[in-house]
């Protein structure tokens, strides 16, 4: 903030001095100063042009192993018949409910939750399938439903303000069967 004396209201008089002293005294290098906007802009570009939202849980995994130790096969989808996923970027979480609708049929539906102090996101949530792709809307609280996704391989992608084509990265591949 500054007022029309150019006397900035957020800065005491002290630490003002202190920084003219300084600069005066003991400039930085030009050259120091690029590197650093530098550096800044490629993180910031790197930040926000994309990505791997990274597995953190699966219940399918759950599932099968408690399967296998009690001698059965291990089923995907539990007791209610419900697969829930869970993926993460810098500043993001998403967690993804697949939910059988009709035979060969799910909905997709989950949320997408920001670092703590960040607005809620809002954008495209997009499951690709060997069909094409479906596609929802995140709402006002990062909530998505997309109705109508096929069973087999399948990818989450997420296009938000921030970040343009977050992609589910599962053991090398962005594709993972539901």
């Amino acid at each position: 903030m500054s007022t029309g004396a150019g006397v900035s209201t957020g800065i005491p008089e002290e630490l003002r001095s202190l920084g003219r002293l300084f600069r005066s005294t003991d400039p930085t290098p030009e050259r120091a100063i690029g590197a650093a906007y530098g550096a800044v802009r490629r993180l910031s570009r790197e930040r926000d042009s994309g990505g791997a939202l990274e597995p953190l849980g699966d219940s399918a995994v759950r599932c099968r192993a408690f399967g296998e130790s009690h001698g059965a096969a291990g089923d995907w989808w539990g007791a209610a018949g419900v697969r829930t996923l869970s993926f993460a970027a810098p500043g993001r979480l998403v967690e993804l409910e697949l939910r059988q609708t009709r035979p060969g049929l799910f909905l997709a539906r989950g949320i997408v939750l920001n670092r703590a102090g960040q607005p809620g996101p809002w954008g495209t949530v997009i499951v690709r399938h060997g069909r094409g792709e479906c596609r929802g809307e995140l709402d006002d609280c990062g909530g998505f439903a997309v109705a109508g996704v096929p069973a087999g391989p399948i990818c989450l992608r997420l296009h938000t303000w921030r970040a343009d084509g977050l992609v589910t990265q599962r053991a090398g591949s962005d594709w993972f069967v539901c």
